[in-house]
């Protein structure tokens, strides 16, 4: 008998089952379909297949992902302090911009808009 693992996993399943007295209680993760994946520009055909994991197999690879979880997590992290330091630095340089405009600017209203509006382009989405 098996038993349906829930899981968030989007194509594959896992699956509870007995392996018999010498492997024990196995885990079975099986690709849904079979499709053709785009990953970087590469096409890629994923076939359908399983791979079948003991307790001790299943304990090894849950170890080998989670060292990988952690060091992509924190490449991941790395980067987007890259991004935030950067944007925190044309940030500063806007308002500086603005900092140094002359007190004459403020006194029409629509030509210190279109000033502005020159050095701090609408950002389309």
């Amino acid at each position: 008998m098996s038993t349906e693992i829930e899981t968030k996993m989007m194509d594959h399943t896992a699956t509870e089952f007995w392996g018999g007295d010498k492997r024990g209680v196995c885990v079975q993760i099986t690709v849904a379909e079979m499709k053709h994946i785009h990953e970087s520009g590469i096409e890629q055909l994923q076939e359908e297949g399983f791979i079948q994991l003991t307790m001790e197999e299943a304990a090894a690879l849950c170890n080998t992902l989670a060292r990988f979880i952690s060091e992509e997590a924190k490449r991941r992290q790395s980067l987007l302090k890259e991004q935030i330091e950067k944007l925190k630095g044309l940030e500063k340089t806007v308002f500086r911009e603005v900092a140094d405009f002359s007190p004459e600017m403020f006194e029409a209203q629509l030509v210190v808009f279109d000033y502005v509006a020159k050095f701090c382009p609408k950002v389309r989405s």
